[in-house]
């Protein structure tokens, strides 16, 4: 099943753009996809988390954190992979 990419506005990021970006990106199939939707959800992660930095901690300090890890570990799945796949 094909997933069309959440695109970012121009506008300030809200709570629900990360999270939709990241659930994208984790649920991703297309392996020629997958590294866009890692970029834009690390950087909608990434602009949430300079937005309320200053601010208390709180479950979303958490949560963009972990999702980050997530990425990451994504990331270097996709990545040992694709070496896998073209060493094949």
């Amino acid at each position: 099943m094909a997933q069309s990419l959440p695109h970012l506005s121009d506008g300030p990021p809200r709570r629900a753009t990360w999270r939709r970006l990241y659930q994208s990106a984790i649920l991703e199939l297309n392996r020629q996809r997958l590294p866009q939707a890692i970029t834009l959800a690390r950087r909608a992660i990434l602009d949430r988390a300079e937005e309320i930095i200053t601010r208390p901690p709180t479950d979303e300090h958490s949560a963009l954190n972990a999702a980050l890890r997530t990425l990451r570990t994504l990331e270097e799945v996709a990545a040992r992979e694709a070496a896998d796949h073209d060493a094949a």
